[in-house]
């Protein structure tokens, strides 16, 4: 008996949880989607505004050249 009173309380949860959804999405219906890459050019012209300053590198940027020479190991030392 209490088998059936679960699965009857279970399956009246799925069902509120579908009315609740077919709720929802009626109410999205006559909305624009608004998501972060909806518009993709905005974004793109602000990125290419951000670097178009001077034309030079980011103060912080390191120039490329070989890495820093490691320290010298010892004979018999295990990394």
């Amino acid at each position: 008996m209490q088998t059936v009173v679960t699965v009857i309380v279970l399956l009246a949860l799925i069902a509120l949880g579908v009315l609740f959804i077919a709720r929802v999405n009626a109410q999205q219906a006559g909305r624009l989607a608004t998501h972060k890459y909806a518009a993709l050019l905005p974004s793109f012209r602000l990125r290419m505004r951000k670097g178009s300053r001077g034309g030079a590198a980011h103060p912080g940027a390191h120039a490329a050249g070989p890495p820093p020479p490691s320290p010298p190991r010892r004979p018999g030392s295990q990394r």
